[in-house]
């Protein structure tokens, strides 16, 4: 009985030593700041994640994964046409509004034959048609539209 309680714990510490190694893996850390996941390094708070090299490389694919996802939302098209010279005047529509409008974004889209040009990413209908107020001015045949919009940034 004596022999078998020492022989117990001599395999529980060998089982230790052995299984120990993989505590003591590959440790790795990351700032947050560094994920581009807040504008202009404009974090509410310094965080530094230390975890294993593996659960750092899942994070951050995860992260990046998560910036390409879209979701249905609203936009303001501003620029609407077809033809040779339509890409030129969808670029031109855009570098427009970007010089009117800040903090918002533009995107040319292309949807065979016609290039639009789609200002903001609004979760609602009444936040876009605010912008659209504000713009009719100089984009007189704007409207809203439905599509997919990124994830605003944080």
């Amino acid at each position: 009985m004596k022999h078998t309680l020492i022989y117990r714990i001599v395999a529980a510490f060998f089982a230790i030593m052995l299984f120990g190694g993989v505590a003591n893996a590959q440790r790795a850390q990351f700032d947050i700041s560094e994920l581009g996941i807040f504008p202009d390094d404009n974090a509410p708070a310094k965080a530094t994640v230390n975890c294993e090299a593996d659960l750092c490389n899942i994070e951050r694919a995860l992260i990046e994964a998560n910036r390409k996802r879209q979701f249905y939302g609203y936009s303001v098209q501003i620029f609407f046409g077809s033809g040779s010279d339509a890409r030129e005047k969808s670029e031109k529509a855009k570098k427009k509004f970007l010089e009117l409008v800040d903090g918002e974004e533009a995107t040319v889209v292309y949807e065979q034959p016609y290039f639009k040009v789609r200002a903001g990413n609004f979760r609602t209908r009444l936040d876009a048609t605010k912008l659209k107020k504000k713009i009719i001015g100089e984009f007189p045949g704007s409207f809203v539209v439905e599509c997919k919009i990124s994830y605003p940034k944080i």
